[in-house]
């Protein structure tokens, strides 16, 4: 094999692996969406007025259904990234989404408790929730590409 024809399997490899890594989310917005409404469950327990039995109850069930989230993860996830890939940028646009999610949370949850209404948390805690599966997709699909654009440029 020559210099050109070893520069062509080369680039023919890395366009497959982009193509791989763009075919899918970087993350699963079940995922987040999961966790979204695990927070919103602790939400909902730490609520003043909750009954005791209630927290107990549900306190088990979020801590059951988060492990099984975990597990349904590690089980699902036919790929991912070698940590060589993901540099600063993709962390930093996942870690601002997140950081976005709760703000929206914290700011829904201040201005439902201002108006007292009940339970102000936990409907922020929804709140969060639909924003993480509504604006899931989008995000785990930008990072894809900055992934595939990683692998494909070669650096």
């Amino acid at each position: 094999m020559n210099v050109e024809e070893a520069e062509r399997s080369l680039a023919l490899i890395r366009r497959t692996q982009a193509k791989a890594v763009r075919s899918r989310p970087w993350f699963p917005t079940w995922y987040a969406a999961g966790v979204g409404l695990f927070v919103t469950g602790v939400q909902f327990v730490t609520e003043p007025g909750t009954p005791v039995a209630v927290t107990l109850a549900t306190g088990l069930l979020l801590a059951a259904g988060m492990g099984a989230l975990v597990a349904l993860l590690v089980r699902t996830r036919t790929m991912t990234a070698h940590r060589s890939l993901v540099r600063a940028n993709v962390m930093t646009i996942f870690m601002l989404w997140l950081a976005l999610g709760v703000g929206l949370c914290l700011a829904v949850a201040f201005r439902l408790d201002a108006a007292e209404v009940a339970y102000a948390r936990t409907w922020a805690g929804l709140v969060m929730t639909a924003f993480l599966l509504v604006t899931g997709p989008f995000v785990g699909r930008w990072m894809s590409a900055l992934l595939a654009r990683r692998i494909e440029s070669g650096s």
